[in-house]
């Protein structure tokens, strides 16, 4: 063989241990998202149009409370993002087991939401003194009737 072939072959070679290395430590570090079990009910928005809450309780006994003031009717993923400064997104909350309810920052995602079909989606919330939530939830619908007006 010519020496510039060997030349690209080892360096094809090397490159692609590289590649390899990268992507093993890459995933190695990432720890697997919990998925928690969820509750979606439809809701009133406050000037009571049409919302939806996902309740996401903890394994320590807190449940975050999640309440999007658009119908429940979004076929495209989407995001939101808490505080609301405008108001008219929603909001996010934590009820702690013996604390008082606390609001939440941060990002709320879902992959689509349409009643009757369960609602999968994710959260990266945190309180004002920094505790953290992060994870993705499965939500089942919840059978409450909710008149708003």
């Amino acid at each position: 063989m010519k020496p510039r072939i060997q030349f690209l072959i080892a360096i094809g070679l090397i490159i692609l241990v590289l590649g390899i290395t990268w992507y093993s430590f890459s995933t190695r570090n990432q720890a697997a998202v919990q998925v928690f079990p969820a509750t979606i009910n439809r809701d009133c928005a406050p000037w009571d149009g049409s919302a939806f809450t996902v309740s996401v309780p903890m394994k320590d006994g807190t449940i975050i409370y999640i309440s999007i003031w658009q119908s429940p009717d979004i076929k495209l993923p989407a995001r939101f993002s808490f505080p609301d400064e405008t108001g008219q997104v929603g909001n996010a909350h934590i009820l702690p087991e013996l604390d008082p309810l606390q609001p939440l920052s941060g990002e709320v995602s879902f992959r689509r939401v349409e009643e009757g079909i369960p609602v999968e989606g994710g959260f990266n919330l945190m309180t004002e003194s920094g505790k953290q939530f992060k994870g993705r939830f499965k939500a089942e619908w919840g059978n409450e009737i909710i008149y708003c007006g």
